[in-house]
């Protein structure tokens, strides 16, 4: 039962990336387009309230003033009690629609994601395992609110909304290898500041 809801999951997470892709596709492409740099140093919000530093890149694109496609690529850094702390990258695709843009790309938007990253485990709760074989595959589906202004050519937002992850955590320690695999419901949430290179 078990194995059939892993597999099940797995499968709703690639049919809501290809939604998404569908959403870009169907999108009206216009002559001018908007593109924004963003930068953020937020923290992520976990449900076992561990709070990592991390420091992301990444760029808005927007071919109508109503719409917009996000990529964004994170570092995190977890704090550990020893000298191994948990690290990884992480990359969120993101589309996004404004409802009434007095700018194009500004104001109240809905914008479901897809997240896909990887963290490299330290002792944590279990030292007997070796190092650097410890590491977590992570995979997350939702949508947020939020609210972008846009000052001259500074944008500054926030947004929040809940998500649906597939994690798998898997660790070799040369004689034994374990996977274990859970699903949940967490907290996707950030304020971010960006230069808008080109205005429609």
């Amino acid at each position: 039962m078990l194995a059939v809801f892993i597999r099940y999951s797995r499968l709703c997470y690639r049919q809501y990336f290809l939604l998404l892709l569908s959403l870009l596709c169907m999108t009206p492409v216009a002559r001018g387009q908007t593109v924004t740099v963003k930068l953020s140093a937020n923290p992520l919000l976990q449900v076992e309230e561990r709070i990592p530093l991390s420091v992301a890149l990444g760029a808005e694109v927007g071919p109508t003033p109503h719409s917009s496609l996000q990529m964004v690529g994170s570092y995190r850094h977890f704090s550990a009690p020893d000298a191994h702390p948990d690290q990884g990258l992480k990359a969120y695709l993101d589309y996004r629609y404004y409802f009434r843009p007095e700018q194009p790309a500004t104001g109240l938007f809905a914008s479901p994601f897809v997240g896909l990253g990887q963290l490299h485990l330290g002792a944590g709760d279990d030292p007997q395992f070796s190092l650097p074989r410890r590491r977590r595959t992570e995979r997350e589906a939702g949508v947020v609110v939020g609210y972008q202004a846009l000052y001259s050519w500074l944008t500054a937002e926030l947004f929040a909304g809940p998500a649906y992850r597939w994690q798998t955590t898997s660790g070799d320690s040369g004689s034994m290898a374990y996977t274990t695999s859970t699903q949940f419901v967490w907290l996707r949430a950030g304020f971010t500041v960006g230069v808008r290179l080109k205005k429609q």
